[in-house]
């Protein structure tokens, strides 16, 4: 967030407050916490002791360790912040409801490469590394438990599985697993960040730009992904001297100007709020307009072009489709533990009720 010399501007890359990851609950993060302690011979009896224990262990031991246990656990449990009513009073998504008091201009956006996936596949070499070779199919169950989110609705996954492989062969693990990658960006990060975008221009908070990073080749060692590394001009650093080609240059160079513009003025376009001169190295950015044919975008490649729509079919899914059969499942829920209460649901084992 930056508050000079325009109103206030945020920025976002791979982050929204409508990710089912914005936060996670109390008890989880202590269940949590005390599996990775005792990982790294932590006590656990205190919960003093405990977090004393994991402050001084170094960053290196406490990512290996955690490695180690989403072998185990599954990829996608996830740290998160926690609503403590302290630090965190509410969940950035309800915070949001409410309209702030000033102008907030916002420029959003995700990766193709976001976090989660690397993460995955960081397990999937960990378990390689132990002589477990066979940890394919473990891998993308565990990309397939992922999409029930933390409650592992067994309804949703079973309904993004079947949707993500209507392109993909179940027979070929090279391409399910490609699917159930991009069923779970599409959940967690992609999807969550166009809600935020379009509940930010609904309300008329300010401006609204969003951009969408394809998939990049060539630099997967670098650990940092496309719109990260070229928005920070890391193909300029001293230290990555010759790995990044004189096209990759320029389009960082390009991109850190539109960064820079918005940190300006609001707008990636213009260096000041009083400028109106379109920028010259590439085709102006659109702002977003949360309607059929106005969802604009800029995609960060080479030509920087603007697009329209990003996922609208896969996030339709995910908005409609997947909201409807929770609410499905919520109120089937309700109705049978109302039945339980007036005795009119069967007894355990019984083989038939009456609705």
């Amino acid at each position: 967030m930056h508050g000079s010399p325009c109103s206030v501007c945020i920025l976002f890359q791979g982050g929204s407050a409508f990710s089912p990851a914005a936060v996670i609950s109390q008890g989880r993060a202590q269940q949590q916490a005390a599996a990775l302690a005792e990982e790294i011979s932590c006590p656990t009896s205190s919960m003093q002791e405990m977090v004393s224990c994991l402050r001084q262990k170094p960053a290196s031991v406490l990512n290996d360790a955690q490695t180690k246990l989403l072998a185990v656990s599954g990829p996608f449990h996830y740290w998160g912040p926690v609503v403590d009513g302290q630090y965190l009073r509410e969940a950035p998504a309800r915070a949001l409801q409410r309209t702030p008091r000033v102008k907030v201009d916002l420029l959003i956006g995700s990766s193709q490469d976001d976090g989660l996936i690397n993460r995955a596949k960081a397990v999937k070499q960990f378990e390689e590394s132990q002589g477990r070779t066979s940890s394919k199919t473990a891998f993308y169950q565990a990309l397939q438990n992922s999409l029930g989110g933390e409650d592992a609705d067994a309804g949703v996954r079973a309904a993004a599985t079947w949707y993500y492989s209507l392109e993909h062969s179940t027979d070929d693990y090279a391409s399910f697993s490609r699917a159930l990658e991009n069923a779970t960006r599409d959940y967690f990060i992609t999807c969550p960040v166009i809600d935020m975008a379009s509940h930010w221009a609904r309300r008329a908070r300010g401006n609204v730009f969003m951009y969408h990073a394809p998939e990049s080749y060539g630099h997967s060692s670098l650990d940092l992904l496309a719109d990260v590394r070229s928005a920070f001009g890391l193909p300029f650093y001293p230290a990555y001297e010759g790995q990044f080609t004189l096209e990759e240059k320029s389009l960082s160079l390009k991109i850190m100007q539109f960064f820079s513009n918005f940190i300006r003025s609001g707008n990636p376009n213009y260096p000041h709020e009083f400028s109106r001169k379109a920028p010259e190295f590439a085709a102006p950015w659109p702002d977003f307009v949360p309607r059929a044919g106005g969802e604009s975008y800029k995609e960060l490649s080479v030509l920087l072009p603007n697009r329209q729509g990003l996922k609208s079919a896969d996030c339709s899914f995910w908005s409609k489709y997947i909201r409807s059969l929770k609410a499905v499942a919520a109120a089937e829920s309700e109705e049978e533990d109302g039945l339980a209460d007036t005795g009119l649901l069967g007894e355990p084992g019984s083989k038939s009720y009456s609705r």
